[in-house]
């Protein structure tokens, strides 16, 4: 890893000069800067002869244990500690680059798209911090180092801290006041959210050239005067990342996004450059004549998922006549049938009495993974993921980086090509998806259904804070829709998902008096709650499942009373709820 800014000269900081040698490692090569919290040089590790960057500060260990807790791309590393004489060191990676804060000093403020893709960058850094429960609480253009091809990493944890330790009192404030949002600069404690809100401070600067709170010619006391006042700069440029920066920028944390939610919202307002065009089978094309000449023309929403909430899964479903040469009789197709409300399920009869028979199961998955490629803008091919005793699994990745999954699985004694059946239904749906987006519902889901409902909105704060002993930000679940939430704190998760399954079994669990019928099971750490929302079929349910889960608890039974509140406020706030 590399940290750091490349400044032009150098020269004597506090007793230092270039080629002087730190803890018998580390020679000084040239200072990079001086900062509050401490002072930086570039310098050569004479062990590994290796290029690092080296921070003078008071408090090196307490950096490197917060650093030794990330690990991601758009984070500076902590390489380690050194200490010479009574000077505590931080050894961090070097990376040549400038600062934010130096590119829109030299170069004037930047286009909105390059903003974009430096704050997507800087959001997924976030991101991994708050999953860990720590929060940056410096977030500005000083603070962020951006290298060749507009890699931007973050940096410089002086003032970083676990989300419990960030409680300022006294009248004291941590951060800078250009970037600090209104609930810190008034003496309350630094959340993730004021995280997401100084990201927005410092993408405003990027195209604005100023912070929110104004010039710092009227000093920082004005600044601070104005960030308690939420007195705000008014953008001037309007449009579609004008509005972004209005929701990082709003005054009531709640109201923000969460760090997890920004690249998307990010990557919504400006156009998504494709690494190559796209490429889509002869289906999704069509011949125009125009002024005597041929051209080609597609879809713009062609193998894209569009709308989650009114996606039809069911329409890439094959139709019966397609699996008559594998000798099924009858294929029944319905989402109600499905365990997810992303999905869809096709019963295949190989007899008159069902009894041998299979199900085809499409469900459609948002890809998310730290650091992974940009979507290639190409819809499929069908690639073989699993083939095991009893299951075939087949992915196709779609245009907008979204997943097409199809699991074959057996449901009779007969030996059956399941991935040969995989690729007939596979098939089916890539050539649906090459004419245009999913299909829409003919019909919306009904108002008491959880399809229209959110996850991450039946808890209340206070529900929250009594079970992980702190507020947390909210976070959806790695899929389609607002069917998943979670909510961590240190080695305590609480986790909503809303699904469907079948009538409860003897096995899963003890009754639980949530005002629905429930079911409280323990294990592995965690207490899962399952309850009935409403019957869709007579043997498939909506369910909410509940889960309070803490690494450290060795009888998991000791979490099920708070998993039973939670599910009791759960039901509460569930459409058609009285």
């Amino acid at each position: 890893m590399r940290v750091a800014v490349e400044r032009p000269g150098g020269g004597l900081r506090s007793g230092f000069v270039v080629g002087r040698t730190i803890a018998d490692r580390y020679r000084l090569e040239q200072h990079l800067g001086t900062g509050g919290m401490g002072e930086v040089w570039r310098a050569t590790d004479l062990e590994l002869q290796e290029t690092v960057a080296l921070k003078r500060t008071g408090d090196a260990a307490r950096e490197a244990r917060i650093g030794a807790e990330l690990s991601h791309p758009n984070v500076i590393a902590t390489l380690g500690t050194a200490t010479d004489g009574d000077g505590q060191w931080l050894v961090m990676e070097y990376l040549p680059s400038r600062t934010l804060a130096e590119i829109i000093e030299t170069d004037g403020p930047i286009a909105p798209d390059r903003a974009a893709r430096i704050g997507a960058q800087l959001a997924d850094a976030l991101t991994a911090m708050h999953a860990k429960g720590m929060v940056h609480r410096d977030v500005k253009p000083g603070n962020v180092l951006v290298a060749e091809h507009d890699v931007a990493k973050l940096s410089d944890f002086g003032i970083s801290r676990w989300a419990e330790a960030t409680l300022v009192g006294g009248g004291d404030v941590a951060g800078t006041p250009a970037y600090l949002a209104p609930e810190v600069a008034d003496g309350h404690e630094a959340r993730p959210a004021a995280d997401v809100f100084a990201l927005g401070a410092t993408l405003f600067a990027a195209v604005e050239g100023t912070s929110p709170w104004g010039s710092p010619d009227a000093g920082s006391a004005e600044q601070l005067r104005r960030a308690k006042a939420y007195d705000i700069t008014p953008a001037r440029r309007p449009g579609p990342f004008g509005d972004l920066l209005a929701q990082l920028l709003r005054r009531d944390p709640e109201d923000r996004p969460a760090a997890e939610n920004v690249r998307a919202l990010l990557e919504g307002v400006t156009p998504r450059r494709s690494r190559r065009p796209l490429v889509l089978g002869a289906a999704a094309l069509a011949l125009v004549v125009a002024a005597g000449g041929l051209y080609l023309w597609q879809r713009p929403t062609a193998g894209t998922v569009g709308d989650p909430a009114t996606m039809d899964v069911c329409a890439l479903a094959a139709t019966p006549t397609a699996y008559e040469r594998f000798g099924a009789r009858k294929a029944d197709t319905a989402d109600e049938k499905s365990y997810w409300f992303n999905g869809c399920a096709t019963w295949l009869s190989f007899d008159d009495k069902g009894e041998d028979r299979l199900v085809v199961e499409y469900s459609v998955k948002q890809f998310v993974q730290y650091g992974a490629k940009e979507p290639d803008g190409v819809l499929g091919p069908l690639e073989q993921q699993a083939d095991t005793p009893g299951i075939c699994t087949k992915t196709a990745e779609l245009v907008d980086g979204n997943v097409l999954q199809i699991d074959v699985k057996t449901g009779g004694t007969a030996q059956r090509p399941l991935c040969e059946i995989a690729d007939v239904a596979g098939g089916h749906a890539l050539e649906v998806l090459a004419r245009d987006q999913i299909p829409r519902r003919e019909h919306a889901w009904p108002k008491d259904s959880l399809a229209s409902a959110d996850a991450c909105a039946v808890l209340e704060k206070g529900d929250i804070r009594a079970q992980l002993e702190s507020e947390a930000t909210p976070y959806p679940w790695n899929e389609l829709g607002s069917w998943g939430c979670g909510w961590d704190y240190r080695q305590r998760q609480i986790t909503i998902e809303f699904s469907r399954q079948g009538p409860f079994e003897p096995d899963d669990g003890d009754p639980a008096d949530v005002g629905r019928p429930a079911r409280a099971e323990p294990e592995d750490g965690a207490c899962e709650v399952s309850l009935q929302h409403k019957e869709v079929r007579e043997d498939r349910f909506e369910v909410v499942v509940v889960v309070l889960a803490d690494k450290d608890v060795k009888d998991s039974s000791t979490l099920c009373p708070g998993a039973i509140l939670l599910a009791k406020t759960v039901v509460a706030k569930l459409p058609g709820a009285a």
